[in-house]
């Protein structure tokens, strides 16, 4: 598998003109009065602010062939590719390593997505339209990789993941009929691959180690609560969860996967420091098996974590780290809307799945 040689150690040194690009990358992100805004809109409204924005571009190329949402998910998905490789096309050598590092999350929901859609035989102009292309890996790849025959044939020449991880996950598919275990192969190689690069960084990489190490904590406990309420044993649960090398952290996983059901798993959560997160939806979580409540406070706190990262360290990997995190969340804010005004669904609804 053709992949960069990763440094013994990685000397990142000042970066001025890339950070400040950054810094103006970041200036063009909406706000939240911004989202208020487009809440109360109908949506032509939002589709004219959008083709006035910094999605101008995009939308005005889709235009000739697409319209309505589908317009603006394409148009979407495109800026987001197209700022993340501009990321990686203006940063120097050593910086784009990092920056490509930290892409491959979208490069693995991208083959996530062609997973699950030859899965459920999902018309494949469908499953095209979901894909962003904001990683490393292009679009004419992805696309090639949606024509292959089989889910194996995809894992065989997925560029990301050697195909032996996927044994287990391929073994599962096969007897039990779930992409589970396939998906978790994917995670797992993602944050372990990239807890192994944040350790050849040097010092001013350790804001960005700590939130990975966050996401990865944040990760499990969601894990936890699915495989808890879908009655999985305390082995099989083990297997699914993603070590971050902290041993504390470690350590209180593992407890944590030990207990016996989901009612006990959701008092000892109360008694960690995310308690202020789980409490919201946990209720709903336990009544009809809905993570969206959690999901989306899990993830408005990881936003605040990251816009900590570009106020606290402006001049730093951080301001990229964070820029990219962030662009990922408008990106996702703006499907909601467009998708929930398309629907004709609720202004509250809709705001309440939104991270902001």
């Amino acid at each position: 598998m053709p992949e960069l040689k990763e440094p013994k150690s990685l000397k990142l040194g000042k970066y001025p003109y890339t950070y400040v690009r950054t810094s103006v990358m970041k200036s063009l992100l909406f706000r939240k009065e911004d989202y208020h805004k487009m809440l109360k809109m109908g949506f032509s409204e939002i589709a004219k602010l959008l083709q006035e924005s910094h999605y101008k571009g995009e939308i005005n190329e889709f235009a000739r062939e697409y319209s309505g949402a589908d317009l603006l998910e394409l148009a979407l998905n495109r800026n987001l590719a197209d700022s993340f490789k501009k990321l990686m096309r203006i940063a120097p050598y050593e910086l784009s390593l990092l920056i490509k590092e930290y892409a491959k999350r979208k490069d693995i929901e991208d083959i996530k997505t062609i997973i699950r859609g030859k899965f459920t035989n999902t018309d494949e102009r469908k499953i095209l339209s979901s894909i962003t292309a904001a990683g490393a890996l292009s679009y004419d790849f992805l696309a090639s990789l949606l024509k292959m025959e089989s889910i194996e044939d995809v894992l065989k020449n997925n560029k990301i993941a050697d195909f032996g991880v996927f044994a287990d996950g391929l073994k599962n598919l096969r007897e039990k009929n779930t992409l589970a275990g396939i998906e978790n192969a994917f995670d797992k190689f993602y944050y372990n691959h990239l807890i192994q690069f944040s350790k050849v960084l040097p010092r001013q990489g350790a804001f960005f180690r700590k939130f990975l190490h966050m996401e990865v904590e944040i990760l499990n406990i969601l894990t936890l609560l699915r495989l808890k309420r879908a009655k999985f044993g305390k082995g099989a649960i083990k297997d699914f969860i993603i070590l971050s090398e902290d041993k504390l952290k470690d350590a209180k996983i593992m407890r944590l996967a030990e207990l016996d059901d989901l009612d006990e798993l959701s008092k000892a959560l109360e008694k960690t420091k995310y308690n202020g997160l789980i409490s919201k939806g946990i209720d709903e979580f336990k009544k009809n098996g809905s993570l969206i409540t959690l999901e989306t406070e899990i993830y408005k706190h990881l936003l605040k974590q990251s816009i900590l990262l570009l106020h606290q360290h402006p001049l730093s990997i951080d301001v990229i780290l964070g820029y990219m995190f962030a662009k990922d969340i408008e990106v996702r804010n703006l499907k909601i809307i467009v998708k929930g005004k398309q629907l004709g669904l609720s202004e509250q609804f809709i705001e309440n799945q939104m991270v902001f």
